[in-house]
C-alpha cells in the first residue's frame, strides 16, 4: 500500500538497499513477544514495525510541508486498510518522531512512524 503513495519514490521492505531516490520509506520489523491466546491453542501477538520515511538530505525549511505531510500520507495509507490486506486483525500508529536520521553513515531528515498490529495464530 505504501508503493501507491505518489510522494514516495522508493519503498524498502526488509531487503538491502542504497539511498538513491528520495523520498523513500524503509519498513523495519521489531521484536515481537508471543503470548498464549484466550481461546484454546490460539497464540496472540502484537507485531511492532517502524516505517522510516527519509525525505531530504538537507534540513527542511518547513517541517510541516516537507516532512509531516508525507508522514500523514503514510499514516493515511495504513489506516485506510487497517487489516493490512487481511494479514492482521488490526493495525494502528502508536508514535512518530520527526528529525534527523542516520542511514549508511549519512545524515538525512525525515520521520520514524511506529505501528502496532494485532495478530492471532491458530495451528
Amino acid at each position: 500500500m505504501l508503493t501507491a503513495i505518489s510522494g514516495l519514490k522508493q519503498v524498502v521492505k526488509g531487503e538491502r538497499f542504497k539511498v538513491t531516490k528520495l523520498p523513500l520509506a524503509v519498513i523495519n520489523p521489531e521484536e515481537v513477544p508471543i503470548e498464549q491466546g484466550v481461546i484454546g491453542t490460539m497464540l496472540s501477538c502484537d507485531v511492532y514495525f517502524t516505517v522510516i520515511v527519509i525525505c531530504r538530505e538537507t534540513e527542511p525549511e518547513d517541517w510541516f510541508a516537507d516532512v509531516i505531510s508525507l508522514m500523514g500520507d503514510v499514516m493515511d495509507a495504513v489506516l485506510a486498510d487497517r487489516k493490512l490486506s487481511s494479514t492482521v486483525q488490526d493495525c494502528i500508529p502508536v508514535g512518530f518522531t520527526p528529525g534527523e536520521i542516520t542511514i549508511q553513515g549519512s545524515l538525512y531528515y525525515g520521520v520514524a512512524i511506529r505501528f502496532r498490529a494485532l495478530l492471532h495464530y491458530t495451528p
